[in-house]
């Protein structure tokens, strides 16, 4: 008679051994790793996120694509998951990051989708030689903990107590100098590039890594002033690599570059101010995307060629382009848009 009273309690000890052996498996499936993937993300066309002030929106054209990747932190589960999807690649994070601290990542990408908004529109104002006004300043590009809230990546300080400053060395000069409290004259970028706000804010210095600081990290900057300002809504989408489709779709916006109906155009590529295009990451998972929204031809950068083809999508052409001008020149050569500068 014990040694059946005692059969139940054991057996009942190894299920709640084994509920817990669940229990503690089911959690550790979930928890992060340090490495991320790269999955294909959205292609957008563009003349749904450009207007130009005064111009008519966009109507019977085909399109030109942008596009962007899914940078997601993985967990056991998900790592398993993603090694049987070809169209992921998995980059251990210090490959993706760097010395960068991964919670500042969304802030700086954000600030360099702000920083490649402006240099579309001038790469493609100066190209059919609309004016430009350019405010040139201290840009802040992080903040460190402990930063006045009121201060944004993306902003230009372009006055320290009152007196210009046009560079980041001259604003850190001036607050370094400056007594417990600082007013700096911000000039904000807007969701239209080209129509800025500027406003004053009152800084309190503090004490980080045994100085006494403001709390922002500052490169040269600057934002622009225009009679015809451009609205581009990209809402919580960071980075610099949609440069090259935005200043294609700003020409397009502006009437003097028309896409004919039927086609689909996509582009990646950093731009700068010069009209030069620039290397950008994920090209392979953006090959993927915009295959599957039905572009044929891929604008890149030569750099990236190699990546775009290993996506291996059939009927999609892969075109490297190394400057603004060269990528029209493919469009109108191919008929795939015609270009008439005089129309702005």
């Amino acid at each position: 008679m014990p040694a059946k009273s005692k059969r139940p309690r054991r057996l009942a000890a190894v299920a709640v051994t084994a509920a817990v052996g669940v229990g503690i498996g089911s959690t550790l499936a979930f928890l992060p790793l340090s490495a991320y993937s790269f999955s294909p993300g959205d292609a957008i066309p563009v003349q749904r996120q450009i207007s130009v002030s005064g111009e008519p929106a966009v109507k019977g054209q085909g399109s030109i694509l942008m596009t962007d990747v899914l940078l997601t932190q993985l967990t056991p589960l998900t790592w398993i998951v993603d090694q049987f999807n070809s169209s992921v690649d998995i980059y251990p994070a210090s490959e993706i990051f760097g010395g960068t601290d991964p919670a500042q990542l969304n802030k700086l990408q954000i600030g360099q989708m702000v920083d490649s908004k402006t240099a579309a529109v001038m790469a493609a104002y100066s190209l059919v030689h609309l004016p430009l006004q350019q405010i040139d300043g201290a840009q802040i590009v992080a903040t460190v903990s402990g930063a006045n809230s009121k201060l944004h990546i993306g902003d230009v300080i372009t006055a320290v107590n009152g007196k210009r400053v046009t560079t980041a060395q001259a604003a850190a000069k001036a607050v370094e100098a400056a007594g417990t409290t600082v007013s700096l004259s911000i000039t904000r970028p807007q969701s239209a590039v080209g129509k800025p706000s500027t406003l004053v804010v009152s800084v309190t210095k503090f004490t980080h890594d045994g100085k006494k600081v403001v709390g922002v990290a500052l490169t040269d900057g600057l934002v622009l002033k225009l009679q015809r300002p451009v609205t581009i809504a990209t809402g919580q989408i960071g980075g610099p690599s949609a440069g090259l489709a935005f200043t294609l779709g700003i020409l397009q916006s502006l009437g003097v570059l028309h896409v004919p109906p039927g086609a689909t155009v996509a582009a990646t590529g950093t731009m700068d101010p010069q009209g030069q295009v620039g290397d950008v990451g994920g090209v392979r998972q953006k090959a993927i995307a915009v295959a599957r929204n039905g572009a044929k031809v891929f604008l890149v950068p030569p750099q990236e060629v190699t990546a775009a083809q290993s996506a291996d999508q059939k009927g999609l052409a892969i075109v490297p382009v190394t400057t603004l001008r060269g990528a029209i020149d493919y469009l109108v050569s191919h008929h795939l848009a015609t270009f008439d500068p005089g129309a702005a």
